[in-house]
């Protein structure tokens, strides 16, 4: 096997581990020794291919990001209807965390592990839920032709709230209540 590749078989194998290990037990209560030892790597390989904990955990939620999304758009792909869509984040929610056991939002639980607002993993943060918010733009847009757009942006932003409290008390309360009164509530709202 050439250099390059095992470099880069190496590096993808220490990240499936961060990834692993930040989610299950936390950012924070992750050292940068377990990772090493769970991917199997030297410690010189792990700095070779990042400078620091914080450098891997910035990669880790772009990776997270990019999945999260990913199996979003997959889910909604039979959706026609932008009310069906909107509906059908709620939905994928809910299978999201059935599949997790409720352990929650990877970058919810980093940010409140990461109090400052400097940090480049609130960055990363900040930017997954940017993205989320403005997929709710686009969605309420679409599905509110003639409402004002500084409507169709208020009601967007109602809509994010919604979805991010229902995920924050569906991993409280490990239970799906949250999502049926919050499909309740989203099916007044449009």
């Amino acid at each position: 096997m050439p250099t390059s590749t095992a470099n880069t078989n190496k590096r993808n194998e220490i990240i499936e581990v961060a990834s692993k290990l930040f989610y299950e037990q936390g950012y924070h209560r992750t050292g940068v020794q377990q990772i090493i030892e769970g991917a199997g790597a030297a410690k010189g390989t792990f700095y070779a291919h990042f400078k620091s904990k914080e450098e891997l955990g910035v990669i880790w939620l772009r990776t997270r990001h990019t999945k999260w999304n990913t199996s979003l758009v997959e889910f909604l792909k039979d959706k026609d209807v932008a009310s069906e869509k909107i509906l059908a984040v709620f939905d994928f929610l809910g299978k999201w965390m059935k599949d997790c056991d409720f352990r929650g939002c990877a970058f919810l639980n980093t940010l409140a592990e990461t109090p400052d607002p400097n940090n480049p993993l609130r960055n990363e943060i900040a930017g997954h839920k940017q993205k989320l918010l403005e997929l709710f733009q686009r969605l309420i847009a679409e599905h509110q032709t003639k409402l004002p757009k500084d409507k169709c942006q208020n009601l967007a932003a109602s809509v994010f709230l919604l979805f991010e409290g229902t995920l924050v008390e569906m991993q409280n309360f490990r239970d799906t209540w949250p999502l049926e009164a919050a499909k309740s509530q989203l099916a007044r709202m449009l």
